[in-house]
């Protein structure tokens, strides 16, 4: 957390716009790591009309979305937001490689950052820890991250 708290202080969204594509599915969760990220994002200076959020169903659709957001080239970043929860397939395992690799892709074709706000966790409670915690608030990181990548491309 100390980590995050120097770089949130020397980052600056003033100016910056963002996209981000947040899955919907395990609700409590989602709605947590979106308004973590948005909030992080705003703390940073960054205009909330500026920020451009779209709802998707689940974490596989994220992909489609970020890519969507990437593409209209209104966006100095764009982020993935989803929960995935192992159980007793590879179901989750799946889908996290699908969109890691998704958005990787949107990132290098689009020449837009794109990060990976994808909590992967074997149980609720990890979730639960990285969604609503302080210590390990992946909501928070991403947007942090999400900062630093759209400040370095503007200084490219």
């Amino acid at each position: 957390m100390l980590r995050a708290k120097k770089i949130e202080q020397r980052l600056s969204a003033a100016g910056l716009r963002f996209g981000i594509a947040a899955a919907r599915y395990n609700t409590d969760l989602s709605d947590a790591l979106l308004a973590n990220c948005v909030d992080t994002l705003a703390k940073a200076g960054a205009d909330t009309r500026d920020i451009k959020v779209l709802r998707v169903p689940g974490t596989f659709e994220v992909t489609a979305a970020a890519a969507r957001l990437a593409k209209d080239g209104k966006y100095d970043c764009v982020i993935g937001l989803g929960i995935l929860l192992e159980g007793e397939t590879r179901h989750a395992h799946l889908i996290g490689n699908a969109v890691a690799h998704g958005l990787t892709t949107i990132a290098i074709h689009t020449g837009v950052p794109t990060i990976f706000g994808i909590v992967a966790a074997n149980k609720m409670k990890q979730a639960r820890v990285r969604c609503l915690g302080k210590k390990h608030n992946r909501g928070q990181e991403a947007a942090l991250t999400a900062i630093e990548m759209a400040r370095l491309w503007k200084n490219l």
